[in-house]
């Protein structure tokens, strides 16, 4: 087991794409909710395959959200029935190895929090965006204040933890893979359990199917 384990959370922790199903779950009553969701889901693989830059995906996937608190607690109980079959199976090896692991999104922490707590991975270990709302608590755009926004990529903000010993990481997207190009991991796992993305594979030494593939490595 390496001294830090970084892991990505949409389509790796779960098995969705939080902020996409978040935003779809709230206008499912829309007769264009089938266009929208092709819209928002090729917003988001240009983001994961680097075609454009990630944060300017995650904006343009807000402008279609109209949502409060209420509907990310409910949201939250959605993406705890959606957890990634070989974490849920794992999850004694996660709770085990709880105080190596970090969380690192382009994602929203109040929607990765209660997801992860039921796996001793606390707040702190937790490196993402927030949400800002406004005084009638609707959602009105990203916190500037945390060091996901402050530092716009995950290369930039793991550089800025200066990790110690060995790191690996483990994610789907080429925001995780960079990480490691950028020498600030040891090691990158291409996540495919959920989706396979090929350019993220193509550029990682080594791809795993699911959690059990990276246990065995490691072991």
């Amino acid at each position: 087991m390496p001294d830090n384990l970084i892991i990505d959370f949409d389509s790796t922790f779960i098995s969705l794409e939080s902020l996409d199903e978040f935003i779809l779950n709230n206008i499912s009553n829309s007769a264009n909710s089938s266009e929208l969701r092709a819209k928002i889901e090729k917003i988001t693989n240009q983001g994961m395959e680097g075609i454009i830059d990630f944060n300017f995906s995650v904006n343009e996937r807000l402008k279609y959200l109209c949502a409060n608190r209420d509907s990310i607690k409910s949201f939250s109980k959605i993406l705890k029935k959606n957890i990634t079959n070989s974490f849920l199976s794992n999850k004694q090896f996660i709770i085990e190895n709880s105080h190596k692991i970090l969380i690192i999104s382009g994602g929203f922490i109040e929607m990765i929090a209660p997801v992860v707590k039921d796996y001793n991975i606390k707040k702190d270990q937790i490196y993402a965006n927030e949400f800002m709302f406004n005084k009638n608590g609707m959602i009105k755009t990203i916190s500037k204040k945390t060091l996901s926004y402050k530092h716009s990529t995950k290369v930039h903000l793991v550089k800025s933890l200066n990790l110690k010993g060995l790191t690996h990481i483990i994610g789907d997207g080429m925001t995780d893979c960079e990480v490691w190009r950028k020498g600030y991991a040891d090691e990158f796992y291409a996540f495919t359990e959920n989706i396979r993305r090929e350019v993220v594979v193509r550029c990682s030494r080594q791809a795993i199917n699911c959690l059990d593939d990276y246990i065995k490595i490691i072991s």
